[in-house]
């Protein structure tokens, strides 16, 4: 089997970096990195650190990024594809034909 890590890859050795290239910022995000250009241009990821002249962004201000983002509160557990089906069951369908 052909390893598919790049030559640059700093994961290998079970470690896990603190500065991490733009494409694994992005990945550490759950984000494409053409996401996280644009909402780096917009002011909303933090500034890269230069060290030694590479440009890294430091995982603990992505991980304050992450932390400062509050969760999506839901009022109800109601699940948009629940109003699709049972739109789909409540059309004019006669009552013997519907599967249960």
């Amino acid at each position: 089997m052909t390893s598919l890590t790049h030559h640059n890859d700093n994961n290998r050795g079970g470690l896990v970096p603190r500065g991490l290239r733009r494409v694994d910022a992005a990945r550490y995000l759950g984000i494409s990195p053409s996401h996280f250009d644009a909402q780096r241009k917009a002011g909303n990821i933090p500034a890269p650190k230069q060290m030694l002249g590479v440009v890294l962004w430091d995982r603990n201000d992505l991980d304050r990024l992450f932390d400062d983002i509050p969760a999506e509160v839901q009022t109800d557990n109601v699940n948009e594809w629940d109003g699709v089906l049972n739109a789909r069951q409540n059309e004019e369908t006669p009552v013997g034909t519907r599967l249960h």
